[in-house]
């Protein structure tokens, strides 16, 4: 018998059950069972606890039909999104609302390098989503949003004019860009790095020495020579008292004389096989043909100059240049022979730079040094740059497209600087960070963000890199 506060509770087709003083209600049924011939009562489903106070129902129970869950990547967007507070900053200084989503796409482009087409599906699955709601990224949307950012290039050059920095020393590069838009009056034909000559318009960049950065960028026709380029973009970016760094590709007599006559200072590195060198002092064998040496991160380098050029010699890179050279030789590589490499052996280690600054050579090699740091970071936009270059259809998209990629670049060099300031550069590149950190995934269960588990390697590395992701 049970309490009357109990039996209030029963209905037809429920039963009650009592375990350890307490009163529980379940559904009942029957079902014919054929072994035995009759109906057999059987438990359906349990309907809750029978109290004084009446029936309290179970609790839901959580599955993951019921629970809704989300999981987006969250490390590698975090890192940049914290590492690029100051160009967000600037950038709703300049573009005030639009800021938000120029640095959403830029952020997309640099996690996964993709095309412009396929921004709004890494935008949804990572957690950029999340710290920049209501992008809208879907083709349709991002050509108008790319139109409208391109048609203003007065706020764009503005943006970029607060990265030159003081220091007067820049790097200057470029890239023509194959393009088969026959809307864009700026594809010209021109001599590609292939030995092509194909539809395409210039990439014209300057770097800043001073906060070792890409600082300012043209876009050109694909005919145009790289030295008008260079004082155009100069005069726009109110750059004076420059000292341009450029490539060997800009070492040429017509160059030279251009640049003397606009009154632009310059270190142009020259081909080896460049009639400007005088290798009689390094045929001699003796350090008494040089004029000195100075330290470069603990390798000592000699030099000697002969007018307005300076001849250096890396004897670790001598030695690696070599060896690299004979073991051509033993695989029997072709244009690899004994005799070539005697004709050329006071070539190898050698590095000549013409300049019309008044420098030591410490301090133009080390000018040159920086160069090259940056052109293998410079790398990366090259790269990003194939994945769509023939995808813009007008210049004033053209122009936006440039943009969010610089917006970019400056998000990628800060990972670099990071790794650099780490000395971690030898270990790791700006890919693999992204790499190890998009393991790490925001959860959303029940509208509540959790972070997901942390491979102990990662935790290390987070740890080397001084970066706390929550």
């Amino acid at each position: 018998m049970y309490p009357d506060w109990v039996y209030r509770c029963k209905a037809k087709g429920t039963n009650i059950s009592q375990i350890y003083g307490h009163y529980y209600l379940y559904e009942v049924g029957s079902v014919w069972n054929k072994e035995k011939g009759r109906a057999q009562k059987v438990t359906k489903r349990y309907l809750g606890r029978i109290t004084e106070e009446g029936l309290i129902p179970p609790k839901t129970r959580r599955t993951l039909e019921t629970c809704e869950v989300t999981v987006k990547e969250y490390g590698a967007s975090h890192l940049i999104a914290e590492l690029g507070k100051d160009i967000l900053s600037k950038l709703h200084d300049t573009f005030g609302d639009q800021g938000d989503m120029i640095f959403a796409i830029a952020v997309t482009r640099l996690l996964e390098k993709c095309p412009f087409k396929r921004v709004e599906l890494v935008y949804i699955n990572s957690y950029v989503s999340e710290l920049f709601k209501g992008s809208k990224l879907s083709g349709k949307n991002l050509s108008g949003f790319l139109r409208d950012l391109g048609s203003n290039r007065e706020l764009i050059v503005e943006f970029l004019k607060s990265f030159i920095g003081s220091n007067p020393h820049i790097l200057f590069d470029g890239t023509g860009i194959v393009s088969n838009s026959e809307k864009m009056n700026i594809n010209r034909q021109g001599y590609n790095t292939r030995g092509e000559h194909d539809p395409q318009f210039k990439l014209m960049y300057v770097f800043s020495c001073d906060i070792k950065m890409p600082a300012f960028y043209r876009i050109i026709p694909g005919n145009i020579a790289d030295i008008s380029a260079l004082k155009l973009s100069l005069a726009e970016a109110n750059i004076k008292d420059a000292v341009v760094v450029a490539d060997k590709g800009f070492s040429s007599e017509v160059n030279y004389t251009a640049m003397e006559a606009a009154g632009i200072k310059y270190i142009v590195p020259l081909k080896r096989n460049s009639t400007l060198i005088d290798y009689k002092p390094l045929e001699t064998g003796s350090k008494a043909s040089f004029e000195g040496f100075f330290m470069f991160n603990e390798r000592p380098i000699w030099y000697y100059r002969r007018k307005s050029v300076t001849i250096f010699v890396d004897n670790d890179l001598k030695i690696e240049e070599e060896k690299t050279y004979l073991k051509n030789i033993e695989k029997e590589l072709e244009g690899y022979t004994t005799e070539a490499f005697i004709g050329r052996q006071y070539k190898f280690g050698v590095i000549a730079l013409n300049s019309n600054i008044d420098k030591t050579p410490s301090e133009l090699y080390c000018l040159y040094k920086e160069r090259m740091e940056i052109e293998q970071a410079f790398d990366f936009l090259k790269n990003l740059l194939e994945q769509d270059k023939s995808y813009m259809q007008n210049e004033k998209s053209l122009e936006a497209w440039a943009f969010i990629n610089h917006i970019t670049l400056l998000l990628n060099y800060k990972i670099y600087k990071l790794l650099r300031d780490n000395k971690m550069l030898s270990k790791y590149s700006v890919a693999d960070i992204l790499a190890h950190l998009k393991y790490i995934s925001k959860i959303k269960i029940d509208g509540e963000w959790r972070l997901s588990e942390v491979t102990k390697k990662t935790r290390e590395l987070l740890d080397e890199l001084g970066v706390h992701i929550t």
